[in-house]
C-alpha cells in the first residue's frame, strides 16, 4: 500500500475512534474502555505521523 493510501486508512480508523468518543455515540464507554481506545488513537496518531514524515512536501 501507498503511503498515501496507509495514511488514509490510518486517518479513517482514527476518526472511526473519535466517533466513539464524541457524543453522538450509539453506546456509552466503560472508563477501562475509552481509556483504552485513547491509548489506540495515540499509537495510530504516532504511525499517522511516522507516515507524513516520510512524504515529500
Amino acid at each position: 500500500m501507498s503511503q498515501i493510501g496507509q495514511a488514509k486508512a490510518e486517518v479513517a480508523e482514527i476518526a472511526a475512534g473519535l466517533k466513539k468518543l464524541g457524543p453522538d455515540r450509539v453506546v456509552a464507554l466503560s472508563t477501562h474502555k475509552a481509556k483504552e481506545l485513547v491509548v489506540e488513537l495515540e499509537s495510530k496518531t504516532a504511525r499517522l505521523m511516522a507516515i507524513l514524515e516520510g512524504v515529500p512536501e
